[in-house]
Parts: C-alpha cells; sequence; structure tokens
C-alpha cells in the first residue's frame, strides 16, 4: 500500500489525524533547515562586513562610495549555481550531503548579501527584510492551505526563472539591467514560494515524512524555499535602496 493511500485514503479519523500531524512534523524540518540557512547566511554577511574578510570580497571606495566584487567575490557569487548543479547531476547524494550542499549555498551567498547590504545601509534592509517576510509568510499560507492544484502555475514560473538566469549571467559581462528586473524577481519568487510549499503537501503524500531519503528531500525542499527568500529580499533591497537614491 502507498504512502498516499495509508495517509489520506483511509476513513479512520485517527488514522487521518496520524496524517496531519506527520505533513506538519515533515513541513516544521523543512522550515528549520530553511531558517538555519537564513541564519548562515547573515552570519557570513556580518562577519564580511564587520571583519577584514570584506576586503577578499568587496571593493569599497568611501570616497565615491562605489561598491563592487573582487574575483574572489565574482567566484564566490558564482559558487552557488555549481553547487545546485552539482546537487541535480548527483541525485544519489546522502542526506548528511544535501544538507552539506545546502548549508554551503547559505554562506557563500552570505558575500552577494554583504554587498547590498554595504550599499543599501541598515535600515533599508531591516524594512526589506520586513516586508519579504510578510510577502513570504503569506504566500507560504496560501500554498499550504489552498485546494488549487498550483502545478500549471509552477511549471510557468519555472521557464520564467531560467530566463531570468541567462539574463543575469549574460549582464555579468555585458552590464546590468535596469530597475525593473528587480520588480520582475519580486513577482516570479513570490509566486515559487507558493508553490514550492504546496509542493512538500505532494511530496509527503508520496514518500512520507521518515527515513534518510525523506529527509534528503526536506533539504532539497529548504533549499528552494530559502532561494524563494533570498531572492525576493535582495530584489525589495535593490529597488528600496535605488528608490533611496
Amino acid at each position: 500500500m502507498s504512502v498516499q493511500n495509508f495517509e489520506y485514503t483511509k476513513q479512520s479519523s485517527r488514522q487521518k489525524v496520524v496524517g496531519d500531524e506527520g505533513l506538519k512534523a515533515y513541513t516544521r524540518k523543512v522550515f528549520q533547515y530553511m531558517m538555519t540557512s537564513l541564519g548562515l547566511t547573515g552570519l557570513v554577511s556580518y562577519l564580511i562586513l564587520r571583519t577584514p574578510l570584506m576586503h577578499l570580497f568587496l571593493n569599497y571606495n568611501p570616497v565615491t562610495h562605489s561598491i563592487g566584487y573582487t574575483g574572489v567575490g565574482i567566484l564566490t557569487m558564482l559558487a552557488p549555481i555549481g553547487i545546485i548543479l552539482f546537487m541535480n547531476l548527483k541525485q544519489n547524494l546522502s542526506a548528511f550531503a544535501t544538507k552539506i550542499c545546502l548549508y554551503a549555498v547559505s554562506a557563500v551567498e552570505g558575500a552577494s548579501v554583504s554587498l547590498l547590504l554595504l550599499y543599501a545601509g541598515v535600515g533599508v534592509a531591516f524594512q526589506a527584510f520586513l516586508i519579504t517576510g510578510i510577502l513570504f509568510g503569506s504566500m507560504c499560507l496560501y500554498g499550504y492551505m489552498t485546494d488549487r492544484d498550483l502545478l500549471g502555475l509552477g511549471s510557468f514560473l519555472m521557464m520564467a526563472l531560467w530566463g531570468m538566469i541567462i539574463v543575469s549571467l549574460v549582464s555579468l559581462f555585458f552590464g546590468g539591467v535596469g530597475i525593473w528586473f528587480s520588480y520582475l524577481t519580486v513577482i516570479i519568487f513570490t509566486g515559487l514560494i507558493a508553490y514550492d510549499t504546496q509542493k512538500i503537501k505532494m511530496i509527503y503524500s508520496q514518500i512520507g515524512g521518515y527515513g534518510d531519503y525523506a529527509d534528503k528531500v526536506a533539504a532539497r525542499c529548504a533549499l528552494e524555499l530559502y532561494l524563494d527568500f533570498l531572492n525576493v529580499f535582495m530584489a525589495i533591497l535593490r529597488i528600496l535602496g535605488n528608490n533611496r537614491d
């Protein structure tokens, strides 16, 4: 008998409660991994900005207030793409290795966040974090509670995401994109938050919430939600920083 049939199709109210509680526990695990990742990103960003490490990753001219990445900073900024590609190619990674990759992405993303924090300032960063938190919480709740199937929306948003990735990579070598790109980022990743949250429920119905495989998939789900949150936060930070100027 499949996990899905056991959890959701039996009529016993006791078994229904077990299924609901199992889903909640599995969802909590995903969000715990995700919040740990965000905390690691924040810690790395703080260390870069408050220690001599800043000069390893960032070039900052206090006279002209110009900010940019060093060569190491550029490599660090591109590293998450390499780690994620590695995870996708190595589908047989253990749960432990998958979590190491998740936290590695979170750590190196700290360099990207630190540049924007240095540019925008603490006040603007706090506003961006607050707005992102409200958006993220609202869309997670919608994705978890809605009975609407978001699969079609998710497929469309993933195609749009790949287009954005290509534009971002090209812009590294041929010049930046306009502020419109940040607004588009907010729209796409806000939709992905709801889709990725609903996907946790679908995954749980298929594989359950226990065992090494389920733990590995939870880490992968946490990575998707982490990237959703981070991209919305960084886009809003750019928007607020641009409006401030």
